[in-house]
Protein backbone atom coordinates (compact mmCIF):
# COMPACT_ATOMS: atom_id res chain seq x y z
CA UNK A 1 0.00 0.00 0.00
CA UNK A 2 1.28 3.43 -0.86
CA UNK A 3 1.71 6.20 1.67
CA UNK A 4 -1.24 8.59 1.80
CA UNK A 5 -0.69 12.18 0.81
CA UNK A 6 -2.45 15.51 1.32
CA UNK A 7 -4.22 14.59 4.56
CA UNK A 8 -4.91 17.27 7.14
CA UNK A 9 -5.57 16.89 10.85
CA UNK A 10 -8.68 18.30 12.47
CA UNK A 11 -6.82 20.69 14.75
CA UNK A 12 -9.47 23.07 16.01
CA UNK A 13 -10.60 22.85 19.63
CA UNK A 14 -14.25 21.99 20.02
CA UNK A 15 -16.70 24.46 21.50
CA UNK A 16 -17.77 24.81 25.11
CA UNK A 17 -20.42 22.52 26.50
CA UNK A 18 -23.82 24.21 26.62
CA UNK A 19 -25.98 24.34 29.72
CA UNK A 20 -27.57 20.96 30.22
CA UNK A 21 -28.48 19.00 33.29
CA UNK A 22 -27.42 15.64 31.83
CA UNK A 23 -23.96 14.45 32.80
CA UNK A 24 -23.31 12.17 29.83
CA UNK A 25 -22.92 13.42 26.28
CA UNK A 26 -20.39 12.40 23.66
CA UNK A 27 -21.41 14.72 20.84
CA UNK A 28 -19.01 17.45 19.71
CA UNK A 29 -21.27 20.16 21.16
CA UNK A 30 -24.62 20.02 22.91
CA UNK A 31 -27.25 21.81 20.88
CA UNK A 32 -29.45 24.76 21.80
CA UNK A 33 -32.57 22.67 22.26
CA UNK A 34 -30.95 20.74 25.10
CA UNK A 35 -29.83 23.97 26.74
CA UNK A 36 -33.34 25.39 26.46
CA UNK A 37 -34.93 22.27 27.91
CA UNK A 38 -32.78 22.62 31.02
CA UNK A 39 -33.91 26.24 31.38
CA UNK A 40 -37.58 25.30 31.06
CA UNK A 41 -37.37 22.76 33.89
CA UNK A 42 -35.97 25.12 36.50
CA UNK A 43 -36.17 28.87 36.93
CA UNK A 44 -33.09 31.07 37.07
CA UNK A 45 -33.80 31.70 40.74
CA UNK A 46 -33.86 27.96 41.47
CA UNK A 47 -30.60 27.35 39.60
CA UNK A 48 -28.96 30.29 41.39
CA UNK A 49 -30.15 29.04 44.78
CA UNK A 50 -28.82 25.55 44.11
CA UNK A 51 -25.52 26.95 42.82
CA UNK A 52 -25.13 29.14 45.91
CA UNK A 53 -25.83 26.08 48.06
CA UNK A 54 -22.94 24.26 46.41
CA UNK A 55 -24.66 22.09 43.79
CA UNK A 56 -21.98 21.40 41.16
CA UNK A 57 -24.46 20.75 38.36
CA UNK A 58 -26.28 24.04 39.01
CA UNK A 59 -22.94 25.85 39.18
CA UNK A 60 -22.06 24.43 35.77
CA UNK A 61 -25.43 25.44 34.32
CA UNK A 62 -25.14 28.95 35.76
CA UNK A 63 -21.65 29.29 34.32
CA UNK A 64 -22.92 28.20 30.91
CA UNK A 65 -25.81 30.66 31.13
CA UNK A 66 -23.47 33.57 31.90
CA UNK A 67 -21.11 32.45 29.16
CA UNK A 68 -23.83 32.29 26.52
CA UNK A 69 -25.96 35.16 27.78
CA UNK A 70 -28.90 32.78 28.11
CA UNK A 71 -31.52 33.99 30.58
CA UNK A 72 -28.96 36.41 32.03
CA UNK A 73 -26.71 39.14 30.67
CA UNK A 74 -23.54 37.65 29.17
CA UNK A 75 -20.75 37.94 31.73
CA UNK A 76 -17.52 36.01 31.13
CA UNK A 77 -15.96 36.71 34.56
CA UNK A 78 -19.08 35.29 36.22
CA UNK A 79 -19.05 32.34 33.83
CA UNK A 80 -15.45 31.62 34.84
CA UNK A 81 -16.34 32.01 38.53
CA UNK A 82 -19.16 29.47 38.39
CA UNK A 83 -17.26 27.06 36.16
CA UNK A 84 -14.41 27.14 38.68
CA UNK A 85 -16.75 26.36 41.58
CA UNK A 86 -18.19 23.41 39.67
CA UNK A 87 -14.80 22.28 38.35
CA UNK A 88 -13.35 22.19 41.85
CA UNK A 89 -16.09 19.70 42.67
CA UNK A 90 -14.83 17.57 39.77
CA UNK A 91 -17.55 18.25 37.21
CA UNK A 92 -15.71 17.32 33.97
CA UNK A 93 -17.88 19.61 31.81
CA UNK A 94 -16.91 22.63 33.89
CA UNK A 95 -13.27 21.55 33.88
CA UNK A 96 -13.40 21.24 30.11
CA UNK A 97 -15.04 24.64 29.71
CA UNK A 98 -12.43 26.31 31.87
CA UNK A 99 -9.78 24.68 29.72
CA UNK A 100 -11.37 26.09 26.58
CA UNK A 101 -11.62 29.59 28.07
CA UNK A 102 -7.96 29.55 29.09
CA UNK A 103 -6.95 28.03 25.74
CA UNK A 104 -8.72 30.72 23.72
CA UNK A 105 -8.12 33.58 26.15
CA UNK A 106 -11.84 34.24 26.30
CA UNK A 107 -12.56 36.70 29.11
CA UNK A 108 -9.06 36.25 30.52
CA UNK A 109 -5.41 36.14 29.54
CA UNK A 110 -4.64 33.16 27.32
CA UNK A 111 -2.81 30.54 29.35
CA UNK A 112 -1.99 27.20 27.72
CA UNK A 113 -0.61 25.81 30.97
CA UNK A 114 -3.87 26.37 32.86
CA UNK A 115 -5.80 25.09 29.85
CA UNK A 116 -3.73 21.91 29.93
CA UNK A 117 -4.28 21.49 33.67
CA UNK A 118 -8.07 21.72 33.37
CA UNK A 119 -8.18 19.56 30.26
CA UNK A 120 -6.14 16.91 32.10
CA UNK A 121 -8.57 16.89 35.03
CA UNK A 122 -11.51 16.42 32.66
CA UNK A 123 -9.61 13.88 30.54
CA UNK A 124 -8.87 11.75 33.61
CA UNK A 125 -12.63 11.44 34.08
CA UNK A 126 -13.07 10.27 30.50
CA UNK A 127 -14.11 13.55 28.89
CA UNK A 128 -13.48 12.86 25.20
CA UNK A 129 -13.30 16.50 24.17
CA UNK A 130 -10.66 17.24 26.77
CA UNK A 131 -8.67 14.22 25.59
CA UNK A 132 -9.00 15.45 22.01
CA UNK A 133 -7.84 18.96 22.89
CA UNK A 134 -4.82 17.61 24.76
CA UNK A 135 -3.99 15.62 21.65
CA UNK A 136 -4.15 18.83 19.64
CA UNK A 137 -1.92 20.68 22.09
CA UNK A 138 0.74 17.96 22.07
CA UNK A 139 0.54 17.67 18.28
CA UNK A 140 1.06 21.42 17.88
CA UNK A 141 3.40 21.92 20.82
CA UNK A 142 1.12 24.52 22.41
CA UNK A 143 2.26 25.15 25.98
CA UNK A 144 3.98 21.75 25.94
CA UNK A 145 6.87 20.16 24.09
CA UNK A 146 5.59 18.77 20.80
CA UNK A 147 5.15 15.03 21.15
CA UNK A 148 3.39 13.00 18.47
CA UNK A 149 3.33 9.84 20.60
CA UNK A 150 1.50 11.63 23.39
CA UNK A 151 -0.87 13.16 20.83
CA UNK A 152 -1.66 9.68 19.52
CA UNK A 153 -2.26 8.48 23.07
CA UNK A 154 -4.83 11.20 23.75
CA UNK A 155 -6.49 10.84 20.34
CA UNK A 156 -6.74 7.09 20.96
CA UNK A 157 -8.42 7.61 24.34
CA UNK A 158 -10.90 10.04 22.82
CA UNK A 159 -11.47 8.05 19.64
CA UNK A 160 -11.98 4.81 21.56
CA UNK A 161 -15.02 6.42 23.18
CA UNK A 162 -16.53 7.52 19.89
CA UNK A 163 -15.16 11.03 19.31
CA UNK A 164 -15.07 11.25 15.52
CA UNK A 165 -12.53 14.08 15.17
CA UNK A 166 -10.04 12.17 17.29
CA UNK A 167 -10.64 9.05 15.20
CA UNK A 168 -9.96 11.01 12.02
CA UNK A 169 -6.75 12.48 13.46
CA UNK A 170 -5.56 9.01 14.41
CA UNK A 171 -6.13 7.88 10.87
CA UNK A 172 -4.09 10.78 9.52
CA UNK A 173 -1.20 10.25 11.91
CA UNK A 174 -1.06 6.51 11.24
CA UNK A 175 -1.20 7.08 7.50
CA UNK A 176 1.60 9.65 7.64
CA UNK A 177 3.76 7.83 10.17
CA UNK A 178 3.61 10.59 12.77
CA UNK A 179 4.35 9.18 16.22
CA UNK A 180 4.28 5.64 14.87
CA UNK A 181 5.22 3.52 11.90
CA UNK A 182 3.08 4.05 8.82
CA UNK A 183 0.11 1.70 9.14
CA UNK A 184 -2.46 2.19 6.41
CA UNK A 185 -4.55 -0.76 7.59
CA UNK A 186 -5.05 0.75 11.05
CA UNK A 187 -5.48 4.19 9.51
CA UNK A 188 -8.27 2.83 7.33
CA UNK A 189 -9.98 1.30 10.36
CA UNK A 190 -9.91 4.61 12.24
CA UNK A 191 -11.15 6.51 9.17
CA UNK A 192 -14.05 4.05 8.91
CA UNK A 193 -14.81 4.61 12.60
CA UNK A 194 -14.69 8.36 12.03
CA UNK A 195 -17.12 8.06 9.13
CA UNK A 196 -19.42 5.91 11.25
CA UNK A 197 -19.40 8.46 14.06
CA UNK A 198 -20.07 11.40 11.75
CA UNK A 199 -16.79 12.95 10.58
CA UNK A 200 -17.52 14.62 7.22
CA UNK A 201 -13.98 14.23 5.83
CA UNK A 202 -13.51 10.52 6.39
CA UNK A 203 -15.44 9.22 3.38
CA UNK A 204 -13.22 10.94 0.79
CA UNK A 205 -10.05 9.66 2.48
CA UNK A 206 -11.44 6.12 2.55
CA UNK A 207 -12.10 6.43 -1.18
CA UNK A 208 -8.46 7.48 -1.70
CA UNK A 209 -7.23 4.40 0.11
CA UNK A 210 -9.58 2.01 -1.66
CA UNK A 211 -8.56 3.39 -5.06
CA UNK A 212 -5.05 2.00 -4.44
CA UNK A 213 -6.14 -1.45 -3.26
CA UNK A 214 -7.31 -4.72 -4.71
CA UNK A 215 -10.79 -6.04 -3.83
CA UNK A 216 -9.36 -8.69 -1.48
CA UNK A 217 -7.30 -6.07 0.34
CA UNK A 218 -10.34 -3.83 0.74
CA UNK A 219 -12.30 -6.76 2.13
CA UNK A 220 -9.59 -7.40 4.73
CA UNK A 221 -9.50 -3.75 5.79
CA UNK A 222 -13.27 -3.57 6.06
CA UNK A 223 -13.22 -6.58 8.39
CA UNK A 224 -10.56 -4.87 10.53
CA UNK A 225 -12.63 -1.69 10.60
CA UNK A 226 -15.77 -3.55 11.66
CA UNK A 227 -13.91 -5.13 14.56
CA UNK A 228 -12.67 -1.71 15.70
CA UNK A 229 -16.14 -0.17 15.49
CA UNK A 230 -17.59 -3.03 17.55
CA UNK A 231 -14.93 -2.45 20.22
CA UNK A 232 -15.69 1.27 20.30
CA UNK A 233 -19.45 0.74 20.51
CA UNK A 234 -18.95 -1.73 23.36
CA UNK A 235 -16.94 0.87 25.31
CA UNK A 236 -19.43 3.64 24.60
CA UNK A 237 -22.36 1.48 25.70
CA UNK A 238 -20.54 0.48 28.89
CA UNK A 239 -19.77 4.08 29.81
CA UNK A 240 -23.31 5.15 29.05
CA UNK A 241 -24.77 2.32 31.12
CA UNK A 242 -22.51 3.27 34.04
CA UNK A 243 -23.76 6.87 33.87
CA UNK A 244 -20.24 8.25 33.52
CA UNK A 245 -19.57 11.57 31.80
CA UNK A 246 -17.83 11.62 28.42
Amino acid sequence: MKRLLSLALVLGCVTLVSACGKKTANTSALNDSLASSAMSLESLETIQAKAQAGDANAQFELGAMYHDGQGVEKNLPKAKEWFEKSAKQNDPRAQFNLGVMYYTGEGMKQDYKKAQEWFEKAAEQGNTRAQFNLGVMFYRGEGVKQNFETAINYFTKSGSLGFAEAQFNLGVMLAKGEGSEIDVAQAYAWFEAARSFGNPNAASVISQIEAELKPDEIKQLKALAEDLKKEINTRVNAVTAAGRAF
